[in-house]
């Protein structure tokens, strides 16, 4: 009998495994083979990979951390783990392809009309396990970071597994997570809603507390956030990912302003005996939360771990938290010096130095020490990732304060050296003689530390280095008798400038007999105003030999007054004569405005912009900018809602300026309206008056620009109405008037862009040469002729649309002429070549259309009116582009010109240009009429 059995077992196991049938053995055979052959195998190897993802993970301490490692593939430009996943995946898919049962099973009919039954032969899989591998093969995409195929295998699941509602209830977890990582929160909130929270086990609990945890902060909803994690962390296992969410819960304590409970969080992650850089980071970081009752013993802690050696490389990070401590205590003077420290003890140049950048940079601006301020924010803005919430605000306040500096430090010099003169001989030269201390001491030890540093760089390389037998790595091969030489410039580090610390040695030695000397022409000398006075003497009488000159030079170094370590050097820059005080009290006004403009204009900062204005005012009352100081501080108090403090610098204004524009435009009750209807109406005219000009119509153009000056004088628009006016005098022939406003426009609007234009014109004009004109007239044969497109044209109603004013949208070149007089090719190669020639960046793109009689070159690529007003400007100039007499130019916004295109003409452009200028113009009279009456 046990003879049959051996013989008949591998029948029955070789029926069992074949995929064609589908029964109750074979089911259960494949199960079998399928958990405890490859899935287990895979299964093994998706573990080992979590766990080494979630152990050997590099959290960025400085950042809010990740729920999860994996989080990081969801950056493209964070550092990700290694994934070790694909065995996984590569097994989930074997088993899938291999055990899967896809072939139904034949129809019992005694069970036929159970429902059951019915359920089960739907089926499309019948391995009771496989469901197991197409899991694994989901959460090993997901760790993989492949958050899209593996939304799309759990998506799988859900439709191919409905009769395992627990799975199908984990993979709508996961696809929610999935979608998280994304950013599809959309997507998320709706999958997220299909899981009923009954059907959650204890087993995914925790997976699915991660999720909404993940779903909430994803939404920047902190708030809800905590309630989610708190439950994650206590359903979670004790480990590093148990540690990594409880930071992550503190840092979210922090965030919705619950220090004691993060203080307390940290206090768990301390004693759960973690790494030693978890540990550190958990005790820098309760610096910023910590209770007052806490600070002896934080201070205490913070002092203990400056001396431990383990902190050698987190210095920073340690003076950073020593900063915090003394913000708390509101000792701003020696935060400030911890927070300084901190940016230059530290070694990694991470988003630990940025953070200390950021707050010694913010507390010094508060403090009025710009340069400091400077300094944080320039070194934080280079280590900033772009997507950092401060990196757009960090950036554009030190590029802002890289001036404000220049104009800071000036102020402090010439203050500080106006305070020197008022000293006698002898205090000065006490003064003089510790800074020269100072300068030697420092740098002798900055040589000593450099000299340190290079040996001991150097010892560690001199192993693996053959720089003295080989210093270039010349290897010589004969070939033929030819010696061949091949330099070789590799990564090996061989080659002398490769190797940081040998180049270092040799700046040190360089500095030991020459000093810290510029990159310049004749670097060894360091009077080079008296070696230029003495030049001729040279020349005749001095040494032939060039190391007799060098030998020379050097010794004269030692009593050169342009030496840092001769008392002489800073004594000669103190300002004893009347002329040279002035000279520094000009020097100050300049910058004490310069820094007003930068506070006003660039940061915005009103209240800041007052106080240095006034400042100003009080040391200098008489000074060049009066004036102007006067008005902006006038425009500040307005926007500050200050009427009172505004209308007395209207009347410092009045009085003090009477002939001003100031004191023309602020003479009006209604200068804030006028100034509201300005700014939206400037722009409508301005356009209407170019098309005027472009058009022939002077009056029109000397009507405007009268009006702007009369009504707006301060618009800034008014040197552009100038520079038109200018340019109909010159139609007009009237080069008196044309040269008079251009000359006007260099003095008054020296700054403007136009200027330099004018100024070329008037540079012409008074060599003797007269300005181009070209024809500008109207064409009204051609130009009644309807504009359409037929390209757009495919026999349906068009919708035409109305004309519109558009200043800041892109706009067209129209180049309009009578078909056939005009050789349309010659005129587009020299527009061609003169785009080319004058333009080498911008593209601009070249169009011919043709309708009846009128032809259109269509020249496209402009941002704006501005630039394409800038581009007509310069071809009308002599040398520009002479176009064709028969040639009439048109500017037009791309949306204006679709609609010419859908059956207007220009006709009903210029009107509608015309009307727009009118209805402007006589809205403002009407508005002036009813405040004279008003007045009155």
């Amino acid at each position: 009998m046990l003879e049959v059995i051996l013989v008949l077992f591998p029948i029955v196991v070789l029926n069992s495994c074949s995929s064609k049938k589908n029964t109750a053995l074979t089911r259960q055979y494949k199960a079998f083979t399928t958990r405890y052959n490859v899935y287990f195998n895979g299964s093994e190897a998706y573990k080992e990979a979590l766990n080494n993802m979630e152990n050997n993970y590099q959290d960025n301490y400085s950042e809010m951390l990740y729920i999860h490692p994996v989080s990081s593939f969801a950056n493209k430009e964070k550092v990700v783990p290694n994934s070790g996943f694909d065995r996984a995946i590569e097994k989930s898919q074997k088993a899938i392809k291999l055990r899967s049962i896809s072939k139904r099973p034949i129809r019992d009919p005694r069970k036929s009309m159970s429902a059951d039954y019915k359920n089960f032969l739907k089926r499309d899989e019948y391995n009771p396990f496989i469901h197991n591998a197409w899991m694994l093969m989901g959460k090993s995409q997901f760790f993989k970071g492949d958050f899209i195929n593996s939304s799309a295998t759990f998506l799988y699941i859900t439709r191919h597994f409905s009769w395992l509602p627990q799975t199908v209830t984990e993979s709508y977890i996961w696809m929610a997570r999935c979608y998280c990582e994304l950013g599809w929160l959309y997507e998320a909130e709706n999958t997220l809603s299909k899981i009923d929270t009954k059907s959650i086990t204890k087993e995914i609990k925790p997976l699915f507390e991660q999720t909404k945890t993940l779903y909430y902060i994803k939404k920047g909803d902190f708030s809800n956030a905590v309630p989610e994690l708190e439950s994650a962390v206590s359903l979670s296992e004790k480990g590093v990912q148990k540690q990594r969410m409880m930071f992550l819960l503190a840092q979210l304590y922090t965030q919705i302003n619950e220090p004691d409970k993060a203080y307390k969080c940290y206090n768990k992650i301390i004693k759960s005996n973690p790494t030693y850089r978890t540990f550190f980071n958990a005790s820098i970081a309760q610096t910023e939360v910590m209770p007052e009752s806490q600070m002896k013993n934080i201070q205490a802690k913070l002092n203990k771990m400056l001396k431990d050696p383990r902190n050698e490389e987190y210095l920073d990070q340690v003076y950073c938290a020593i900063g915090n401590m003394y913000l708390k205590q509101k000792d701003t003077l020696n935060a400030v010096s911890s927070y300084s420290v901190a940016v230059e003890k530290s070694k990694n140049s991470g988003m630990e130095k940025a953070v200390a950048g950021i707050k010694l940079g913010d507390l010094s601006f508060a403090k009025e020490k710009y340069s400091l301020a400077q300094k944080g924010y320039a070194v934080a803005a280079g280590l900033l990732p772009k997507e950092h919430k401060d990196y757009k605000r960090v950036d554009n306040l030190s590029s802002i304060l890289d001036k404000l500096k220049t104009y800071s430090e000036a102020v402090e010099l010439q203050d500080s050296l106006l305070n020197l003169s008022t000293l006698s001989d002898d205090e000065r030269r006490k003064i003089a003689d510790d800074i020269v201390k100072n300068v030697i001491a420092l740098e002798e030890k900055e040589n000593k530390e450099k000299e340190i540093a290079a040996r001991n760089e150097q010892t560690q390389n001199d192993a693996n280095q053959n720089f003295s037998i080989n210093p270039l790595n010349i290897n010589t091969q004969a070939n033929n008798g030819v010696i061949k030489q091949n330099i070789a410039v590799s990564n090996d580090n061989s080659w002398y400038f490769y190797n940081k610390s040998l180049v270092e040695a040799g700046k040190n030695d360089f500095q030991k007999k020459w000093g810290n000397r510029k990159l310049e022409d004749n670097w060894r000398r360091k009077n080079k105003t008296n070696i230029a006075v003495n030049t001729e003497s040279e020349v005749h009488n001095g040494p032939q030999n060039e190391d007799e000159n060098l030998d020379a030079s050097i010794q004269n170094d030692s009593i050169n007054e342009n030496d840092t370590k001769n008392p002489d050097f800073y004594l000669s820059q103190i300002p004893l004569t009347e002329e040279a005080k002035q000279k520094c009290n000009d020097i100050i006004c300049d910058a004490l405005y310069n820094m007003g403009m930068i506070f006003y204009q660039e940061l915005e900062n009103l209240p800041l912009a007052i106080k240095t204005f006034s400042q100003l005012d009080s040391r200098y009352p008489i000074n060049k900018y009066k004036a102007d100081v006067y008005y902006d501080i006038y425009l500040m108090y307005m926007r500050l809602n200050d009427i009172a403090n505004a209308e007395i610098y209207r009347n410092y204004i009045i009085s003090g300026f009477p002939e001003s524009n100031y004191s023309n435009a602020l003479s009006n009750p209604d200068y804030i309206k006028n100034m509201k209807e300005m700014s939206e109406k400037q722009e409508n005219l301005y356009e209407a008056t170019y098309e005027a000009y472009l058009s022939g119509n002077t009056d029109v153009v000397h009507k405007n620009a009268e009006y702007v000056n009369q009504n707006w004088p301060m618009s800034k628009l008014m040197p552009k109405f100038m520079f038109l006016d200018a340019m109909a005098y010159a139609s007009d022939k009237n080069n008196e008037m044309f040269k008079d406003i251009l000359q006007k426009i260099t003095v008054a609007y020296a700054k403007d862009a136009v200027s330099p234009l004018a100024q070329s014109m008037v540079d012409n004009i008074n060599s003797g040469r007269t300005l181009s004109q070209g024809n500008n007239s109207r064409m009204s044969m051609v130009w009644q002729t309807e504009v359409i497109n037929y390209k757009l044209d495919s026999g349906k109603v068009v919708n035409i649309n109305t004309f519109k004013i558009e200043q800041n949208k892109p706009h067209v070149l129209l180049l309009a002429f009578q078909s056939d007089s005009v050789n349309v090719n010659q005129l587009l190669f020299n527009i061609a070549k003169y785009n080319f020639t004058n333009y080498l960046i911008q593209d601009f793109d070249l169009e011919t259309l043709t309708f009846k009689d009128l032809t259109l070159l269509v020249i496209k690529g402009f941002e704006n009116f501005d630039k394409l007003s800038d581009y007509r400007f310069r071809i009308s100039m002599i040398g520009g582009l002479e176009l064709p007499s028969a040639v009439t130019p048109v500017m037009i916004s791309e949306d204006n010109f679709r609609v010419l295109l859908q059956g207007k003409s220009f006709d009903d452009y210029f009107s509608f240009l015309e009307q727009s200028s009118q209805e402007s113009l006589e809205e403002n009279d009407d508005s002036n009429d009813d405040n004279n009456n008003d007045n009155n």
